[in-house]
Parts: C-alpha cells; sequence; structure tokens
C-alpha cells in the first residue's frame, strides 16, 4: 500500500538520491574528464536529444581527451571516441570489456534473452555466435546466400521501372534479401506477416534500447503492482514479449513444414533442418539456439540493411561526381551489355572504395552497442570502475582524423583508394562500423556483400538524381542532415528519382522468375 500512497516517481526519486549520497560518500579516483553534474541527477540535463554521437565527440575535443565520462543516476559511462581507444580497450582488454550491461526492459519485461547481442559474454552466447558462423559463413553458405541478395537485386532494379514509391522498394529489397538468405522466402509487399511483425519489433527496440525507461535504471519498479498509474513500460514490455516470439517461432514452424513436405527454396534455414531429417546428430540445445540464430539475423539484419541503402542513394544523388566514378568503374567491366555478379567485386575498385566510404559516412549504428566493464580498470591514468557503462562512439571513430585524413566531414571515396587505383584493405569502415573486439557484429560480411550487390546493380542500371526533402525542397551535399537518434539512425525523409541509362531489356531479362 505504501507506493499506492507515494507513487511510483517519488520512490525512484528517493532511491536516486540515496545512490548519488553514497557516490559522493565513497572516495573517488579520477575518472575520465566530462562535464560537471549537479547534485543528485548527475548529468542527466547533459544526456543529447539529437545526434548524441556528435555531441560526445564535442566532448573529447573540448577536455582533450579520447575517453569522456559522465555520471547519470548513479550509473558512471564511459564513451569512446576515438578509434585508438576503442582498438586499447574493446580489443586489446578484450577480456574485461565483452560483456553487456543489462536492460530491464529488454531482458526481464520483454523476455527477449534470445538476443545474442545483449546475451552476456558467457558459455551461451558462445554457442549462439558459433552457430551464426558456421552456418552463415561457410563456403556452402556463402554461395547460396550471394544468390539470394543478387536475385533481390534484380528484383529491386525491376520493380523501379514502373514504381514510384522508391523509400518503400529499398525497404523491400533489404527485407527480401536477408528473409531469403536465411529462410528462403521471397516477399513481394510488406503485407507479408514475417514482414510485418519484424517491423513492429524493430519499433518497439528502437524505443527501449536508448535506455530512458526508468525501470532500467531502476529495476524494482518492474515488481509494483500493474493497476498503478504510470507504469506503462510494462504493458510495452508484454506486448513486446508477444511480437518477439513470433519473430522466432513463426518462420522457423513454416520452413519446417516446407522441409517435411519437400518444398523448402535453399537456405540458411533449410540447410540446417534438412540435416536434422537426415539423421545428423546434434549437441544438447543446438537446435533451440539455431532457431535463436536465425531469428537474430532477420531481425538484425533487416533494419540496417534498409539503413544502408538509404544512405548510398542519398549519398549518391548528393554526391553526382562519386556516382559518375562509380558508374564508370562498372561501365569498364560491364560494357553496357549485363548486370554486375560478385565475381565484378576486385574488378570495380572505386565501386567498392565507395561502399566501404557509405559505412564510414554515417554508421548504421553511431554507437555500437554497449560493453560493460567486468573489473576496475585504469586508461591513460584514469580510473575506469568496474561496472561502467562503456560507449563505443563508432560515428567519432570514423570521424578519426589520424585514421581517414583532414576531410572526414566530406563523402570521399578516394580514402580507400590506393595511388595505382587498388583497394586499400588494411582501412575497413565495415569493420570498424560493426562493432568490436569479441563483440564483433557476426553478420558484417553478409552486410557487406548485400549492400555491395544492389549498389552495383542499382547504378548500372539508374542514374540517382534530382534528392529533395519531403517538402520539395533541393538538398545538396551543403545541406545539413539531422539523422534519428536512435540505435539505427536513419537520414531525415528524402526523394529521389531513378533515371534508367541501360536498354530496358536488359533489366527485365534479369529479373527472376516468381
Amino acid at each position: 500500500m505504501i507506493f499506492g500512497t507515494v507513487g511510483p516517481l517519488i520512490v525512484a526519486t528517493t532511491a536516486i538520491a540515496l545512490l548519488v549520497w553514497f557516490s559522493i560518500c565513497r572516495k573517488r579516483r579520477l575518472t575520465p574528464p566530462g562535464p560537471r553534474g549537479w547534485p543528485l541527477i548527475g548529468n542527466m540535463f547533459d544526456v543529447p536529444r539529437k545526434e548524441s554521437w556528435k555531441v560526445y565527440l564535442e566532448w573529447s575535443n573540448r577536455y582533450n581527451s579520447d575517453i569522456v565520462s559522465m555520471r547519470v543516476a548513479g550509473t558512471q559511462f564511459m564513451i569512446l571516441n576515438s578509434a585508438k581507444a576503442i582498438q586499447d580497450l574493446l580489443i586489446k582488454r578484450s577480456n574485461i570489456y565483452s560483456d553487456r550491461p543489462h536492460s530491464t526492459m529488454i531482458i526481464d519485461l520483454m523476455k527477449t534473452t534470445w538476443l545474442i547481442v545483449f546475451m552476456n559474454n558467457n558459455d551461451r552466447w558462445k554457442v549462439h555466435r558459433h552457430l551464426f558462423k558456421r552456418e552463415f559463413d561457410s563456403p556452402e553458405a556463402s554461395v547460396v546466400n550471394k544468390k539470394h541478395a543478387l536475385q533481390a537485386s534484380r528484383r529491386l532494379i525491376g520493380r523501379l521501372l514502373s514504381s514510384k514509391d522508391h523509400e518503400g522498394e529499398l525497404r523491400l529489397a533489404a527485407v527480401d534479401s536477408i528473409l531469403s538468405i536465411t529462410y528462403g522466402i521471397t516477399p513481394t509487399d510488406f503485407e507479408h506477416p514475417f514482414i510485418k511483425v519484424t517491423g513492429q519489433v524493430n519499433e518497439i527496440f528502437a524505443d527501449v534500447a536508448r535506455g530512458t525507461y526508468l525501470v532500467d535504471v531502476f529495476p524494482f519498479l518492474k515488481k509494483l503492482p500493474r493497476w498503478l498509474p504510470g507504469l506503462q513500460f510494462l504493458k510495452i514490455g508484454d506486448r513486446g514479449r508477444g511480437l518477439a516470439r513470433d519473430v522466432v517461432v513463426g518462420p522457423y514452424n513454416e520452413i519446417q513444414a516446407q522441409v517435411e513436405k519437400g518444398t523448402a527454396v535453399p537456405s540458411v534455414a533449410s540447410r540446417f533442418l534438412s540435416a536434422i531429417q537426415d539423421g545428423e546428430k546434434m549437441q544438447p540445445g543446438e537446435v533451440d539456439a539455431m532457431r535463436n540464430v536465425l531469428a537474430n539475423a532477420y531481425l538484425a539484419g533487416s533494419d540496417t540493411s534498409i539503413c544502408v541503402l538509404y544512405n548510398f542513394v542519398l549519398a549518391m544523388a548528393l554526391h553526382p561526381e562519386v556516382q559518375k566514378k562509380a558508374q564508370k568503374s562498372l561501365d569498364d567491366v560491364l560494357r553496357g551489355d549485363r548486370l554486375p555478379n560478385f565475381e565484378d567485386f576486385d574488378r570495380a575498385p572505386y565501386l567498392a572504395a565507395t561502399v566501404n566510404e557509405i559505412f564510414r559516412w554515417h554508421p548504421v549504428t553511431p554507437f555500437a552497442v554497449y560493453h560493460v566493464s567486468t573489473q576496475d580498470d585504469v586508461y591513460n591514468g584514469y580510473h575506469i570502475p568496474k561496472g561502467s557503462i562503456i560507449v563505443p562512439n563508432a560515428w567519432g571513430m570514423l570521424r578519426d582524423e589520424n585514421l581517414f585524413g583532414l576531410d572526414t566531414h566530406k563523402f570521399n571515396p578516394e580514402r580507400f583508394v590506393r595511388p595505382d587505383g587498388t583497394i586499400n584493405y588494411g582501412l575497413s569502415a565495415v569493420d570498424m562500423a560493426f562493432g568490436y573486439g569479441r563483440r564483433a557484429c557476426p553478420g558484417r560480411v553478409i552486410a557487406r556483400d548485400t549492400v555491395w550487390i544492389m549498389a552495383a546493380t542499382m547504378l548500372a542500371a539508374y542514374d540517382i538524381v534530382d534528392p529533395v526533402d519531403l517538402e520539395g525542397n533541393k538538398l545538396t551535399a551543403d545541406t545539413p542532415l539531422e539523422y534519428t537518434n536512435a540505435m539505427v539512425s536513419f537520414a531525415p525523409p528524402f526523394k529521389v528519382s531513378f533515371k534508367r541509362r541501360i536498354p530496358e531489356g536488359i533489366i527485365r531479362d534479369a529479373v527472376p522468375d516468381e
């Protein structure tokens, strides 16, 4: 009854006061610099609401430190703003920086313990990661994966012959590729039930992954009676839990039925399920883990692929001179009488550099998923307490002038091209944009391949021109662009035109038969 009297907000405020009081009373060692906080609330009002990755990089410049810190409601945050800091801590000291902070919303309320990205650094996580690499990155899988991505790119340019909904077509192409790679399912529109439920789940994750719900700061709030006002997070958790379960079970069960009937299209899922049907012995828990892995690949790959394709189309429209060079790189190989395939990757180096620059220009996740320190540490004379939340600023790292030159604010693929015209593979923005150390994204090879073939196919078939915002205002390379302040960060809405540059027959002949 006491909670019914004072309310959850007062209880939370009291808890904040106690946390800060004990923090003040405890003798503190020198932590990395950062803005001075307020009593009780710390740096709560310093947390940026827009494009926070830019603000945190400015803090590094202000305090002359690669690593800056802030404290919010008793939790210490360490923000890594340079390639060196990320390399030194998350890679060289990965033994103590490979764990994940606990999210009450995601783990306790939504019950999405099957999400690999949020798993703790333990045996269960290692099993899931091993399965992902074994099933998605094998030579056999690579052949099938590339075939699906290629076919999705051909379906995209076929639809672009008549469709004016370019945003929708890019979204469908990205989902088409990852859904067909994972499950062998080819969606024709967004009415497909698996696409609908995945979109709803990603919307919820975009909201809860920011950690802005009070229950993530004070986990005891999850136990409060549901009839109390102000506990909307409980309803969101319930809805997210049900939808997320559908993502895991729905596609898997459908493909399992197809394998039993002998009608399944080759995919990662059908290959695994066929092995079971053929009597291959599985380790205890392997089937459940693989079902999780498949859902992870589809759920994570859909939103991120959409985001990168948006960035590519926008960058090409804003930088026609780069687009022309990338098209020439392709035209020299294709000779105007065919469309690209994966064998052309090394034959069109400027296009490869352009795709690399897409991942650098604006990373899909400006902040890599947070890490947590599992023991006290010292870096550059600064104390990093055990339990600190480590925030890798991928956007800041990919603006590191020591790596990428003084023009990091510009879109310039030339930074990845050697003087002899070959690609500098030692400088990979793809690797830098997809997590670090032991927690690097296992799907980054699929992401790179998918984006490359989509980019190559679009540029071979079309000129991407006339970028405008939703009000019809012309966009240029100098137009300020405000990206969404979310885990997966999208460009502001825009429109372009696709002008066909090769005979229509070449496009139509390349579209796979349904």
